[in-house]
């Protein structure tokens, strides 16, 4: 269990172009039921509801997505704080300026920093390790979640455990950006792990590392919050968080801090990043093949078909095939090349 109380950040960027037609920039995937009937801001928010001591999450996000993400939560009855971003600089000045936030309120604070589109279906044991995590965090290490491997995969960045700190927890000995498969392949059998990119640290611990790591992205996150606007539960980033730099916090901070450290777990996990994820994380029949909506599938193996409102699909004879209908856009791609979706539907005439 838990010592104290923490504060629950939840990072609600991406546009998840990789899954077009159905991730748009005014619905991204986030917001969007892609695992079952819930979205996937409030499957992460009623998983971390669950942990003792959990408090009232904030959330991270674009400001045309403000209400969105205050309302989703609201439907599975969560209250939340809002951060909201004129532009997206990545995870380092949104985790800068959530740290600032937390250790203002309350400076011993611990913090749990989560993607909002990551499909955990073991609750119980994502909460097993928040608690592992604190325990680490609160002794001053800035810890990481990495994701045991089930299979080689260049989709993710990885890191390599050390020697033991408290309980699991795990000095990060190397981080390695997203290698190449044959890279990845070797890095597996070694024992490194998928870098799941959420993170429980104390507050303090994390602006100090900032000071002296990243002073300049520090200064930028200060400034823009300070020029803010502040109203009740919302603080609105103005055009002076544009300054900050666009960096990842594994980048600012996580690569270079002697505090780093990774907890190992062994629990399904996906980032649910191209459709190919999207069909793992789905029920499936016996021939592998994931269905949504009104769809036929004869004959077909290893498939996902995904009928939208109003639209009837029938699937025969198909091996490894994404076939997505949306709001009078189709998708039709070979599950091994899901990666391309992206630079496809940029190139298409109106646009992702």
């Amino acid at each position: 269990m838990p010592s104290r109380s923490f504060h629950p950040v939840i990072l609600c960027g991406g546009a998840g172009s990789r899954l077009w037609p159905l991730s748009n920039p005014e619905r991204p995937k986030a917001f969007l039921p892609l695992t079952g009937p819930k979205t996937l801001l409030q499957e992460t928010a009623l998983r971390i509801a669950q942990a003792q001591g959990a408090a009232v999450p904030i959330v991270v996000v674009a400001q045309a997505h403000a209400e969105l993400a205050r309302h989703q939560l609201s439907e599975v009855g969560i209250v939340c704080e809002v951060i909201s971003e004129p532009g997206g600089r990545g995870s380092g000045p949104a985790i800068a300026i959530a740290s600032l936030e937390v250790a203002e309120r309350d400076p011993d604070g611990l913090t749990l920093v989560v993607a909002c589109d990551h499909h955990i279906p073991d609750s119980r044991a994502f909460i097993d390790g928040v608690e592992a995590a604190l325990a680490a965090a609160d002794n001053g290490a800035i810890v990481t979640f990495g994701v045991t491997p089930s299979r080689a995969s260049a989709a993710y960045g990885h890191i390599l455990p050390g020697a033991r700190l408290i309980g699991e927890v795990r000095e990060a000995a190397r981080f390695v950006e997203k290698p190449r498969l044959e890279d990845a392949q070797s890095l597996t059998e070694q024992g490194w792990l998928w870098n799941s990119g959420n993170f429980v640290f104390a507050a303090k611990a994390m602006l100090a590392e900032l000071e002296k790591l990243t002073p300049d992205l520090l200064a930028a996150a200060r400034a823009a919050r300070a020029a803010a606007g502040r109203s009740e539960g919302h603080l609105a980033l103005g055009e002076a968080f544009l300054a900050a730099p666009n960096i990842a916090i594994d980048v600012a901070v996580m690569e270079k801090t002697s505090r780093a450290a990774v907890l190992p777990v062994d629990y399904a996990w996906s980032d649910l990043g191209a459709w190919d994820a999207i069909r793992e994380a789905l029920d499936q029949d016996s021939a592998g093949n994931a269905v949504v909506g009104r769809a036929f599938v004869s004959s077909s193996e290893g498939c996902l078909i995904r009928a939208g409102d109003n639209v009837r699909v029938v699937a025969i004879g198909l091996k490894n095939i994404a076939v997505v209908v949306e709001a009078g856009r189709v998708l039709v791609c070979d599950l091994s090349r899901v990666q391309d979706v992206k630079s496809a539907a940029q190139s298409t005439d109106d646009g992702f």
